[in-house]
C-alpha cells in the first residue's frame, strides 16, 4: 500500500476527521481531498465528519454526491441502532465506545453511516475508539477492496472495542471471585461489593448497547442493494455473530456479578451469625455469675460471709463453678 501522505486542507476546514481515496486495482489507499469524488470503476472514498461541526452539516446538506433525503438522514435520523436502504443506498447506525470510555454508560454514542457503491460517509458526535483502530489498520496495509468491505471493517472494529471492554470486565470478576472463593476474610468485602455493583450496572448498559447490534446487522443482510459484494457480506455477518457473542458474555458477567453478590452476602451472614452465636454463648455463661455478684452486692442486713475473711474467696469459687456449669450444659445439650 502506498504510503499515506500528510493530512491535506479542506476547504470546510476540521469538519473532516478523515478522508481516504481507495483503489480497487492496486489495493492502495492514500488521504485525499473531499472533491472530486470518484466516477464508477475509478475506485471509492471513506469520509469521516464531525457532525457537531458545522461545516461538515453544511457539505452533506449541499453536496451532490449525496441523495437529499440520505443527507437529511445522515444528520437528523433517528438515533437508534438500524440499518436499512434508502433511496438505493444503505443507511444504518451502530453504537461505538467514546476514546476516553472509563466504563460509564454515557459514554456510548452513535456512528452514523451512509454507503453508496463508491462513496462511504461515517459520522460521530464524539471521537471513538474504534476509528483509531480502522486508521491503524489502514496504515498497516490492510485496505478492503470495496466501500462495504470498509464498512465491514469498521464495524468489525467496533465489535473488537466491544469485546475488549467485555474482557476487561471479565477479568475484573475473575479477581473478585478468586477473593471470594479462595480467601474467606471479609477485609475487602467492602470494596468487592462497591465493584461489583458497579460491574454490573456498566455491563447491563453494555448489554443494552450491544444487544441490538447483531440482530440488526444480521438481519440487514438480508436486506442489502444489489451492489453489495460477497467480501463485504462475509465482513458484516462476521461483526453480526462478534457482537452477539460480546452480548452472551455480558450476560454471563451479569449472572457471574450476582451471584458473587449473592455469595458476598452470604459469607457476611454468616460471620454476622458466628459473632450472634458467640456473643448468645457468653451471655448464656455469664448469665448466672452476673445473677451471683448481683444478689451478693446487695447492701442488706443477714448477707452472709459479711465478717468472714475467706467469703471473697468462695463467692468466686461460686461464679466459677457457676460459669463452668453453664457451660458444660450446653455442650451436652449441644446447643452450639
Amino acid at each position: 500500500m502506498d504510503a499515506i501522505r500528510a493530512p491535506v486542507s479542506f476547504h470546510f476546514g476540521e469538519a473532516v476527521a478523515a478522508a481516504y481515496r481507495f483503489d480497487p486495482g492496486s489495493g492502495a489507499c492514500r488521504q485525499t481531498g473531499v472533491d472530486p469524488l470518484p466516477e464508477a470503476g475509478d475506485g471509492w472514498v471513506w469520509l469521516h465528519l464531525k457532525l457537531t461541526d458545522t461545516r461538515a452539516r453544511h457539505w452533506l446538506a449541499r453536496h451532490g454526491a449525496l441523495p437529499p433525503v440520505v443527507a437529511q438522514w445522515l444528520l437528523d435520523g433517528p438515533d437508534r441502532v438500524q440499518v436499512q436502504r434508502l433511496d438505493g443506498w444503505l443507511v444504518g447506525a451502530a453504537n461505538g465506545l467514546h476514546h476516553d470510555f472509563a466504563f460509564e454508560p454515557d459514554q456510548i454514542s452513535r456512528l452514523r453511516f451512509c454507503l453508496g457503491p463508491n462513496l462511504l460517509v461515517t459520522g460521530r458526535r464524539h471521537p471513538l475508539r474504534a476509528i483509531d483502530g480502522v486508521h491503524r489498520s489502514l496504515a498497516a496495509g490492510r485496505a478492503p477492496a470495496t466501500a462495504l468491505a470498509m464498512l465491514a471493517l469498521v464495524v468489525e472494529h467496533l465489535a473488537a472495542e466491544a469485546e475488549a471492554t467485555v474482557e476487561s470486565l471479565m477479568d475484573e470478576v475473575d479477581g473478585i471471585e478468586d477473593r471470594v472463593l479462595d480467601d474467606r476474610s471479609t477485609s475487602r468485602t467492602v470494596e468487592d461489593r462497591q465493584a461489583l455493583g458497579r460491574i454490573r450496572r456498566s455491563a447491563a448498559a453494555l448489554r443494552r448497547h450491544l444487544l441490538p447490534e447483531g440482530v440488526v446487522l444480521a438481519a440487514g443482510l438480508d436486506d442489502l442493494p444489489d451492489w453489495a459484494d460477497p467480501e463485504g457480506r462475509a465482513g458484516l455477518a462476521a461483526a453480526a455473530e462478534r457482537f452477539r457473542r460480546a452480548a452472551r458474555s455480558l450476560d454471563e458477567v451479569i449472572d457471574r456479578t450476582r451471584m458473587l453478590q449473592e455469595e458476598i452476602a452470604a459469607q457476611r451472614a454468616e460471620a454476622m451469625n458466628r459473632s450472634l452465636l458467640a456473643l448468645a454463648v457468653l451471655t448464656a455463661i455469664f448469665l448466672p455469675m452476673t445473677l451471683i455478684t448481683g444478689i451478693f452486692g446487695m447492701n442488706v442486713a443477714g448477707l452472709p460471709g459479711l465478717q468472714d475473711p475467706d467469703a471473697f474467696l468462695w463467692v468466686m469459687v461460686l461464679i466459677l463453678a457457676a460459669g463452668v456449669a453453664t457451660l458444660a450444659l450446653m455442650l451436652w445439650r449441644r446447643m452450639f
